[in-house]
């Protein structure tokens, strides 16, 4: 499916809604997710548990916490961060207090050096795309860990109503016209990490993303 380019003002307008569906109106995120996903949102953003290695995980821009609550029932030991104060109480709703849940930004990350296996990030806002997001990234990586991203959920062909893609962009999904996935390679090759693309099928659906991964110590 081939989404027409959006005017100047169309696009302030659904970044304006995104930001709000975000923060004031995290209430109707998921199901805007959902709605948009045909029910599959879920499932998409807990597939990156197959990418992940290790024990300590940050998953950042948590959401709504359905990542963080499959990883703390498989016993790994993740950690949230997430700017959203809105987002941050629905993700503790679900996660208990037993994930620890930290508000910041992933350019600014409040974390030691090498101190996660795994970064993991799903259908995120255009942070990933900021070389500072990467470098931070790989500094609080263990040599030899990894940067999961899902960025994209290309729907199928009969998914071309206008309603329904409107609300596949106000939900934050995007389809893969070209090679996107250039654009997180080329801040995360300057940051020292290695990508490859990572691609997996859900029905008719094929979702998008990319592994980075931090070099061993020599």
């Amino acid at each position: 499916m081939i989404v027409p380019p959006l005017s100047k003002w169309t696009l302030a307008l659904l970044q304006a809604f995104f930001r709000w569906l975000y923060h004031e109106g995290a209430w109707a995120y998921e199901g805007v997710a959902a709605l948009v996903s045909m029910g599959r949102w879920t499932h998409w953003v807990t597939r990156a548990l197959d990418q992940v290695e290790g024990t300590r995980v940050l998953e950042l821009g948590h959401g709504p916490g359905h990542l963080l609550a499959a990883m703390a029932r498989q016993g790994l030991h993740p950690v949230g961060l997430d700017p959203s104060p809105a987002m941050g109480r629905r993700a503790r709703r679900r996660t208990g207090a037993s994930v620890p849940l930290v508000r910041g930004r992933a350019q600014a990350l409040p974390f030691r050096d090498g101190s996660f296996d795994t970064v993991v990030t799903t259908f995120p806002a255009p942070f990933i795309r900021e070389p500072r997001t990467w470098q931070e990234a790989a500094r609080v990586l263990r040599p030899g860990g990894r940067v999961v991203v899902l960025f994209a959920a290309q729907p199928p062909p009969s998914f071309v109503g206008l309603p329904w893609r409107w609300l596949y962009r106000l939900a934050g999904l995007r389809s893969p016209e070209g090679h996107p996935e250039a654009l997180l390679r080329d801040p995360a090759h300057p940051a020292g990490l290695e990508v490859e693309p990572w691609t997996f099928t859900d029905g008719a659906w094929t979702l998008h993303g990319i592994l980075a991964r931090r070099p061993p110590c020599p």
